[in-house]
């Protein structure tokens, strides 16, 4: 039996089992994504897959896979809530809307920086890179780096007060009008 087709056989008896593994553990919205990647990695390591039993290791790799989601989404959850502390800091109500008005603003904050500056951020936060392996990612030193994180902080809490204030208390800032 050729390799695509035992691939094609194994894949046919399990995804299923995979599909319901990552169900459980991550919830429909991230159940496929996680079982085809278990697929795509099982697929690159054919050759030293463990054939007659392929199922715990299809699990292992759904674990794994599941486990750097999960982490991937705390070190959101942790910089939007960080970064939404200054929000609810400034007098807002520990309510529901307050909560989701400041983690709003913080996602908004986030999004309004250039795609550069972004990446270096979630390098740093989502990914777990320290200061000198993410300005090797985005491709300059580390002193570079820290200039752009320092600038970088630096707007996001002028962009958390901001965002924080009454719309008719807001001063103008250059390039954007104030309604």
């Amino acid at each position: 039996m050729s390799d695509e087709a035992g691939f094609t056989s194994m894949f046919q008896e399990h995804y299923e089992s995979v599909l319901r593994y990552a169900w459980r553990r991550v919830g429909p919205a991230d159940a496929p994504d996680v079982a085809a990647e278990t697929f795509r990695v099982a697929w690159e390591k054919y050759d030293r897959f463990p054939h007659d039993q392929p199922l715990p290791w299809l699990y292992t790799t759904a674990r794994n896979l599941t486990l750097n989601l999960i982490r991937r989404d705390n070190r959101r959850d942790a910089l939007v809530d960080s970064l939404s502390d200054d929000v609810t800091r400034n007098g807002a109500e520990e309510d529901h809307a307050g909560t989701f008005a400041a983690r709003q603003a913080a996602l908004a904050a986030l999004n309004s920086l250039s795609d550069g500056d972004r990446e270096l951020v979630l390098l740093m936060s989502w990914e777990g890179l320290d200061l000198r392996q993410a300005a090797a990612v985005v491709g300059c030193s580390r002193s570079t780096a820290a200039m752009r994180l320092h600038r970088i902080r630096k707007r996001l809490r002028h962009l958390l007060v901001e965002e924080s204030q009454p719309i008719a208390d807001r001063q103008p800032s250059f390039g954007r009008s104030v309604i």
